[in-house]
């Protein structure tokens, strides 16, 4: 049986700046959220990765936080991917594709199991 994994901070809030973005068919930068909700844009990583892996990824998901970018370069940072998955972050179709498949899906009655 495996351990359950804590939600961190701001989680929901953040589900929710990314599922309105996902509607709106727009990208969303890390500060952006920051501000939002409150976070230091380097606390932004947490509530993140655990929205990519157990709200995405386990359930077979578009990677929701693909539309959560870098002000600068426009694209998801070097810690999109979970650890050990390497993936060319350069391959602009790659994150286009990404992109795409978050914007299509029905992200209405995905909520934060706690």
């Amino acid at each position: 049986m495996s351990t359950p994994v804590k939600v961190p901070a701001k989680t929901a809030a953040v589900l929710g700046i990314l599922k309105q973005c996902a509607k709106d068919m727009r990208t969303v930068t890390y500060g952006e959220i920051a501000e939002a909700t409150g976070l230091a844009n380097s606390g932004v990583g947490m509530p993140l990765g655990y929205i990519r892996d157990q709200i995405c990824r386990d359930h077979g998901r578009p990677w929701l936080q693909a539309i959560a970018v870098n002000k600068t370069t426009m694209r998801p940072s070097g810690a999109f991917a979970p650890e050990g998955l390497e993936l060319d972050l350069d391959n602009d179709h790659w994150w286009r594709g990404m992109v795409s498949q978050v914007y299509a899906y029905d992200w209405s009655n995905v909520e934060l199991e706690e």
